[in-house]
Parts: C-alpha cells; structure tokens; sequence
C-alpha cells in the first residue's frame, strides 16, 4: 500500500512522485496539525473553593473544575483556527468553569448539552440528577457567544426548553 522512501531516489508515496508527493506530505501535516490536544490550550487547573458539585448541588468526595464549554467541544466548533493566546485565555476564562464532582465530570466528558444530558441516565454507568440543567445550558451558550464559536453539533431543541433560541 505505502511504497518505500529512499534518500537516494526521488520519492515515491503511494505511486506519487515529486511535487505530488510534497503536497500529500504536506497535506497530511495540516491533517495532522489541526488535531486536538488539550495541551495546545494551556489550562492551569485550581482548587474549587466549594465541595459542592454545580451539576448535582450535592456535596462531592472529590470535586474539581469543569469547563461548561470543553476545551475539545471548543475546538471543533471553531477554536482550532485560534492563536496559542486565545486558547489559552479560553481554557483559564472562570466564567467557564464550574465546580463538579469528580465522577460527574468524567461523566460528562468533553461532551455537549444534549450528550450530558443522555450520559446522566443512560443507565450504562454512572447516574445522577442534573439539577441546574437551564443554567448549565444558558452558561453554554453564552460562552459559546462570548469566543464566537458555532452551533452547529448542537441540538437546538434542548437549548428551546431552556428558553435560548439558536
């Protein structure tokens, strides 16, 4: 499938030669680049100062923060084109953290709105009530205005039942 690159020869990527070749190269780095990785967002993590879980209102055995917006949800709906600053000012902005419980947290994942929601009683794991939805919801979407960043994976149904119109 992949054919041989030699030093000595011109190079050779799949039957393609020359100046081909450095456009699939080049081609596949862009591919490559534009991956996520949390690291790329410089988050500096703190210590909640509540034992109390956002998400639940219940108090946690382990609690840390959790961004209502994930980095990787940022990144796929529009992040990705944004300097090495601006993540980095997204990743620490406060007015996107919240506290939660640590399980919660892992729970929810770098998931949306509606994936949350599914995940809090799918009954596949981990369940739990999420009391402060509408509120959880309508931070979403205003940090998600805030940084400019699109919709377009979310489900403008659940965002209606919390009175946010998209």
């Amino acid at each position: 499938m992949w054919g041989s690159i030699s030093l000595n020869r011109k190079p050779y990527f799949m039957g393609i030669k020359g100046p081909l070749f450095l456009a699939c190269l080049w081609l596949t780095s862009v591919v490559i680049a534009e991956g996520y990785d949390r690291k790329d967002f410089n988050y500096r993590s703190y210590k909640p100062n509540t034992a109390i879980g956002f998400y639940t209102g219940k108090t946690c055995d382990f609690i840390n923060i959790d961004h209502i917006v994930s980095l990787k949800d940022a990144h796929e709906s529009g992040a990705s084109s944004w300097g090495a600053s601006k993540k980095k000012t997204f990743a620490n902005d406060r007015s996107n953290h919240v506290p939660s419980c640590g399980r919660v947290n892992s729970s929810k994942g770098s998931e949306g709105p509606s994936d949350f929601l599914r995940r809090s009683r799918d009954g596949r794991g981990l369940e739990y009530d999420i009391v402060r939805f509408c509120e959880y919801v309508q931070k979403y979407y205003a940090v998600k205005v805030k940084y400019g960043l699109s919709f377009k994976s979310n489900k403008a149904k659940l965002f209606k039942r919390c009175g946010i119109n998209l």
